[in-house]
């Protein structure tokens, strides 16, 4: 594969992780990206059944970039409640070894499904309890990911201000332009080349954001809560992925980019499909990435 194009297991979460793995070889991707969801690797995942997931992957040709815990939420947590997420968080340290994979997502908040507004304590208990989560993770060998998402890593400068708080060479960025876009956030070239030299990996999804944003009061998730919409494949939305994806190519980034798609599955568009779609689109994106900006316009 010309390009490091890994495929984000919630694209495909209505498949068993067997499943999951195995559309993601037979449409070429190089790694996986394994969100912890109820199907793929739950929080009670023994190590005994990580190392069943290791011999698959390692048959299909598979590496294990990254996992995509849903431990922490910290901010809004009392110190037992924080306790016990980071135990599930190094848990996830323990299979990440096993699976050969050197990056655990972690969140500052609950994905800004309560907190809209972070207090000055709100910042401060998420950066105590991260570099709690982050020195056990220093110890395994293991990087931690901050992904940018509402409410707390959003932005470049809350991004870069949580960064300064804990202060941890192990703790780096899960770049994710597209829940900025939606939020309203700058993701372009400027927002990128600041927070780059904490990138470790780059999600990418297609959204949709209307010319006037409006509230949207009946949205569960919060990264659409200004009326846009991720239900699309990578060329439906309105996003300049150029934006970003250039700077990312000059600046030398070498790690993976991971198709994130949020499109639902239909009779239409299976799961599967989507998957394959996704990484054609996506390598055309890194293809026109690489070309001169004249050659991209012409």
């Amino acid at each position: 594969m010309r390009h490091k194009i890994g495929l984000s297991t919630k694209v495909v979460q209505d498949r068993p992780i067997r499943e999951a793995a195995e559309i993601a070889a037979r449409a070429g991707y190089g790694g996986l990206e394994i969100f912890c969801v109820p199907s793929h690797l739950p929080p009670e995942t023994t190590v005994a059944r990580a190392r069943e997931l290791r011999s698959l992957f390692d048959d299909l040709g598979l590496r294990t970039i990254t996992i995509c815990s849903y431990a922490g939420g910290f901010a809004e947590y009392g110190d037992a409640e924080c306790g016990r997420e980071v135990e599930t968080f190094r848990h996830y340290l323990e299979l990440a070894n096993v699976l050969g994979c050197d990056m655990v997502r972690i969140w500052a908040d609950r994905l800004g499904q309560n907190l809209s507004q972070p207090r000055e304590d709100h910042w401060l208990r998420a950066a105590h309890y991260i570099s709690v989560a982050a020195d056990h993770a220093l110890e395994a060998g293991v990087r931690v990911l901050i992904e940018n998402h509402l409410a707390m890593t959003i932005s470049a400068d809350m991004t870069l201000r949580l960064l300064g708080l804990v202060d941890r060479p192990n703790l780096v960025v899960n770049f994710d332009p597209g829940n900025m876009y939606l939020a309203g956030a700058a993701c372009g070239r400027a927002a990128t080349l600041r927070l780059r030299p904490h990138i470790g990996n780059v999600q990418v999804k297609d959204g949709y954001m209307p010319a006037a944003p409006t509230a949207n009061g009946r949205s569960t998730d919060a990264t659409l809560s200004r009326g846009g919409s991720y239900d699309v494949l990578l060329g439906e939305g309105n996003m300049d992925h150029q934006s970003y994806l250039r700077p990312l190519r000059e600046t030398g980034y070498d790690g993976y980019y991971m198709a994130e798609c949020h499109k639902s599955p239909t009779a239409d568009w299976p799961s599967d499909r989507i998957a394959g779609h996704e990484i054609g689109a996506l390598a055309r994106l890194l293809d026109a990435a690489a070309r001169p900006a004249a050659a991209v316009a012409g």
